[in-house]
């Protein structure tokens, strides 16, 4: 029966450095601008549909709202376009 668990070798021996080297953390956070300019623009276009309706007539705000919904599909079926569903039928005989 295989066990899992801690396994000491005594040959092993700590490393010279007494002292913990320090830490330090580096991480460089990469903020995805052209994501979050797409979202502020596509929820200002849908928040501007009624306003549209009500100062320039329904059709406009009707156009503008239909402009709003085609953008964010364009959008997501760019995005499922881009991503890799072939899965495992590469390796299949």
């Amino acid at each position: 029966m295989p066990f899992v668990g801690l396994v000491s070798d005594p040959r092993w021996e700590p490393p010279d450095d007494s002292g913990e080297p320090e830490r330090r953390w580096n991480r460089h956070w990469r903020v995805p601008w052209g994501v979050l300019a797409w979202v502020a623009v596509w929820w200002t276009l849908l928040l501007l549909a009624p306003v549209a309706a009500t100062e320039l007539g329904d059709a406009v705000g009707y156009f503008v709202l239909l402009f709003a919904v085609a953008l964010g599909c364009w959008r997501v079926d760019r995005w499922f376009g881009s991503q890799y569903s072939r899965g495992l039928r590469d390796y299949q005989s």
